[in-house]
């Protein structure tokens, strides 16, 4: 892997919400020696996985069975060696949706993730991926296996989206996944991990009643008092006059008016949502009947 694209995957994880792994580890993209040795390699369960939204989920329209699209932001390291570069595709369905009230700022979006697909185009079903598509599309009868992640959002009625492009979340693996070495290895020349600031907002600012503002007063204007003339008192014979100044006039006095208050804007943006946690959905088998003796 070059030396920049390192330097750039760490700067990547610097800005992390809380949805974000605690086994992050800083690693080029390159397959172990042991690891090109083996036919195939195994990602345990509970394995995290770091991803960004590349399609957002709409407020207005989304529900259960809409595809979830998303990439992965950081590689995926077993045994020292590369398991999922950075760059590989994610696919999933909502499987249930929560949104927010009025009087709960908070959305839960439960997503089974049913495949990767890695940059050489390689694709690995995700247990449950297959099996479980039309459970998945009723958010019914989950199984223990399947990678269920609830997301919780901190966002409002107001906003327009419910996820937006680029919003970070985590994936955990609800059961072992085997990836071929050899496609793992062929695709990590081609790996493209995410830059910042590549996914640009889909918020949509829409139109408000905007509010005029209010008046200032003005000025108030105190007048001077106008000056008197000189008075000149006639002097005797041979003797000049004698000329007593008069006062002078004074200038108005101005006492500033109060500035007006400007109205509020007509265009209105909600604030990106906001993604609070990441879980697995454990589920439990359902128990199964006791045949009639």
């Amino acid at each position: 892997m070059r030396k920049f694209d390192v330097i750039f995957l760490s700067a990547f994880l610097v800005g992390l919400p809380a949805c974000r792994f605690a086994n992050a580890l800083q690693a080029p993209q390159t397959a172990s020696p042991a690891q090109a040795l083996l036919p195939t390699v195994t990602i345990p369960t509970a394995t995290k996985i770091e991803l960004v939204l590349t399609r957002p989920i709409k407020a207005a329209s989304a529900k259960v069975g809409d595809a979830i699209y998303a990439q992965t932001s950081f590689p995926v390291l077993v045994s020292g060696g590369m398991a999922i570069p950075a760059g590989s595709y994610v696919e999933g369905t909502i499987a249930a949706l929560t949104p927010p009230t009025r009087k709960s700022n908070r959305a839960v979006i439960q997503v089974l993730f049913t495949k990767i697909v890695f940059p050489n185009g390689y694709v690995i079903v995700l247990p449950g991926g297959i099996a479980d598509a039309p459970a998945a599309a009723t958010g019914t009868d989950v199984l223990p296996a399947d990678t269920l992640i609830a997301i919780t959002v901190q966002v409002s009625v107001a906003n327009d989206l419910l996820l937006d492009n680029g919003a970070q979340i985590e994936m955990a693996l609800g059961a072992p996944v085997m990836v071929d070495a050899k496609q793992v290895a062929q695709s990590i020349p081609l790996a493209q991990p995410p830059k910042p600031g590549q996914f640009k907002s889909a918020t949509l600012c829409r139109t408000i009643p905007g509010t005029p503002g209010t008046p200032g007063t003005p000025d108030i204007v105190i007048p001077g008092t106008p000056g008197t003339p000189d008075t000149v008192i006639p002097g005797g014979p041979g003797m000049p006059d004698t000329v007593i100044p008069g006062i002078p006039a004074t200038q108005a006095t101005v006492i500033s008016g109060s500035p007006g208050t400007p109205g509020t804007a007509d265009i209105y943006c909600p604030s990106k949502p906001l993604v609070i946690s990441c879980a697995l959905v454990v589920k439990t088998p359902r128990p199964q009947p006791v045949a009639a003796r």
